[in-house]
């Protein structure tokens, strides 16, 4: 979902219905749940979490980027298309998603070299907000290490000094598709590239993944800690 949809009139025929789902992943031996949140309106099926946190905003700030501590908010509104609705904010304010991951904590997060702010959207923000044509690749450097975001034949990978892994499949179609790259840089900091994805393939679907470099497995660079997917009507 576009953060741009926050302003709009609460549950229009647009916005989003019932279909969402969570995927919750254990970490470093931690029995606690992973997940991501933008900040908006939901159906009440939609805004479901069973994390309890801690939850990090992921902020934007005069001198770059950082995750904050934040308190979630889950208010009740009305829903003309359901019983009630649930709006989500955060108690920090220029915070554009919260997370809640093991591994994560607050403090400041870098980019990626190539990464440039454009305007005031998150997902608009940066030159590499969409994802390369395809049998193309996008190259991206962290601390002098360069990544290639690749598309073989509607496969995403990501590879690194000769090791490349399969993230999702990406169709092509410019009237529909919808993924791109929501944020990428070092969430965790461990030195490497982490992504936040939307990896919908149809522009009324969002399919928000947050990967983390941190808790990749041995022969990884990534793992799909949390994502999140919702329907429009």
């Amino acid at each position: 979902m576009s953060l741009s949809r926050i302003s709009t009139p609460i549950f229009t025929s647009t916005l989003y219905c019932a279909l969402l789902t969570v995927s919750l992943t254990a970490w470093c031996g931690s029995a606690a749940a992973s997940d991501i949140l933008e900040l908006q309106d939901y159906h009440a099926s939609e805004a479901k979490t069973e994390s309890k946190g801690p939850w990090l905003g992921l902020q934007q700030a005069s001198k770059g980027w950082r995750l904050v501590a934040v308190k979630p908010q889950f208010k009740k509104i009305p829903d003309p298309l359901d019983k009630s609705g649930v709006r989500v904010s955060a108690n920090i304010s220029n915070t554009r998603m919260i997370l809640s991951a093991p591994g994560l904590k607050a403090g400041a997060v870098t980019l990626s070299d190539e990464a440039k702010v454009v305007n005031g959207s998150i997902d608009e923000e940066f030159e590499l907000s969409t994802l390369p044509p395809l049998g193309q690749e996008r190259l991206m450097h962290l601390h002098g290490d360069e990544y290639h975001l690749q598309n073989r034949e509607g496969r995403i990978y990501l590879e690194l000094n000769g090791v490349a892994q399969y993230l999702f499949d990406y169709t092509e179609n410019k009237e529909d598709n919808n993924a791109k790259i929501i944020w990428v840089g070092d969430l965790d900091h461990d030195g490497k590239l982490d992504f936040i994805f939307d990896a919908s393939s149809q522009y009324n679907v969002t399919e928000l993944r947050l990967y983390l470099s941190g808790a990749a497995a041995k022969g990884e660079l990534l793992k799909l800690v949390a994502q999140r997917k919702a329907t429009g009507c």
